[in-house]
């Protein structure tokens, strides 16, 4: 209960950071053409200069805490908190991350800080990392239950009595952050979502779900090789300097793909765009993410995963439903529904990412079905095409296993190589 409190006070203190700031900076100049290129150069700029001084500030995010607890004995350094910090001013900055990583980077040091100070050790205190990591999830996407669902597919959580102590930190986190901000339902639609029509069910949802997996694994291709794409001869800070000039370039006539991203979702739900410009949007988020992360900035891949699933879903739903109007009859559901099997084809993450969204929007029914037919075959065929996460876990390997004796052996040779002391 105490680290489910202070992790809802730490996402509130990161949503100030990162959201207010963006708000003040860019609420001037966001129509000035010099402002929306200059923010983000000058910004990262300075933040690419903090990095290249302390190299240890682009450590952090969901790799690290998984890291923490798989290899660590859940031990997360302080100075993780440095990333947390520089990730906030990268997304006020309009950088193309999203705020929900840092979150679960912030609240599993919380968590992993509070279970030293009470001293606990072990896997008792592995678990106390991946309670807040379900706190920081819980209160970034306003998802107790997904919170918890997510802990057990990415951070190796059973189902055993530790679930308690991880759903009830959860819960507290959530609730927290719910009295203090009150935006319970952040993508909930204006209209009254109907169930999907057993005709769209049978065909346009599994060929949803078969298109979701190969744009998933053209993103995290694009966003490997990007990394490649920044010479490294290069000193960082100018790397960091031109992606954020870049990324400003794009702002200029889509400043939707700017920060986190999260008003071209409301705008879709809202049916403010038609399938072209979701299309194009589409194109330049994954474009603009994988500059932001190519050129060396930090920050989370969450939000910018959900605004590709909701700018898929949208050209996709508006695209047939142009076509075959009565086949799709709300082709707003199916922005939710993109951001549903983007989450299974990016982050691997198949009943998280359904009840996630089901929360943030408040559409559990009409969701239900679609979601699992749609977010399953999208989560199949992703495993099929890269066996890997977007953060570069193989989330199927069982880490969950204390002793790994369910490990494939494959896994369980490679962890062992890998394998290095924590430098604290």
């Amino acid at each position: 209960m105490v680290l489910g409190i202070l992790s809802g006070l730490s996402s509130i203190a990161f949503h100030f950071l990162a959201d207010r700031l963006g708000e003040a900076l860019f609420e001037e100049g966001r129509n000035r053409l010099p402002f929306v290129v200059l923010i983000p150069a000058v910004g990262l700029c300075a933040i690419g200069i903090v990095l290249q001084r302390f190299p240890q500030g682009t450590l952090g995010g969901v790799k690290e805490v998984h890291e923490s607890i798989t290899r660590h004995a859940g031990v997360v350094p302080i100075v993780r908190a440095l990333n947390v910090l520089l990730s906030g001013f990268v997304l006020a900055f309009g950088g193309s991350v999203g705020p929900e990583g840092p979150m679960v980077q912030v609240n599993a040091l919380v968590g992993s800080r509070v279970g030293l100070a009470f001293g606990l050790s072990g896997h008792t205190l592995k678990t106390m990392v991946r309670a807040g990591a379900a706190a920081g999830i819980a209160s970034a996407f306003r998802s107790p239950a997904g919170g918890v669902l997510l802990t057990l597919e990415v951070f190796g959580a059973r189902f055993d009595r530790n679930l308690v102590a991880i759903s009830v930190a959860a819960a507290a986190g959530y609730f927290i952050r719910i009295k203090v901000l009150g935006d319970g339902y952040p993508f909930r639609p204006a209209f009254t979502p109907d169930d999907v029509p057993l005709l769209c069910l049978l065909t346009v949802v599994p060929l949803m779900g078969l298109a979701a997996a190969p744009v998933g694994h053209a993103f995290i291709t694009l966003l490997d090789r990007m990394r490649a794409t920044f010479p490294v001869k290069w000193p960082l800070w100018i790397r960091v300097t031109l992606g954020g000039v870049l990324v400003g370039c794009i702002g200029i006539w889509y400043p939707q793909v700017m920060s986190a991203g999260y008003p071209a979702i409301r705008d879709a739900l809202a049916g403010r765009m038609d399938a072209a410009l979701l299309a194009t949007l589409l194109l330049l988020k994954i474009v603009a993410t994988s500059i932001t992360f190519g050129s060396g900035a930090v920050g989370g891949l969450f939000a910018p995963t959900l605004v590709i699933g909701a700018m898929f879903g949208g050209a996709f739903g508006f695209g047939i439903h142009s076509i075959m109007p009565k086949l799709v009859p709300q082709p707003e559901l199916f922005v939710l529904l993109g951001m549903i099997v983007m989450f299974a084809s990016i982050v691997k993450g198949y009943w998280s990412g359904l009840l996630l969204v089901a929360d943030m929007s408040g559409c559990y029914h009409p969701l239900l079905l679609p979601g699992i037919l749609a977010g399953g075959i999208a989560y199949l065929l992703a495993w099929e095409l890269r066996d890997r996460s977007v953060f570069g876990l193989p989330m199927d390997t069982g880490a969950g296993d204390e002793d790994g004796a369910q490990q494939p052996k494959r896994a369980r040779e490679r962890a062992e190589e890998s394998a290095a002391p924590v430098h604290l």
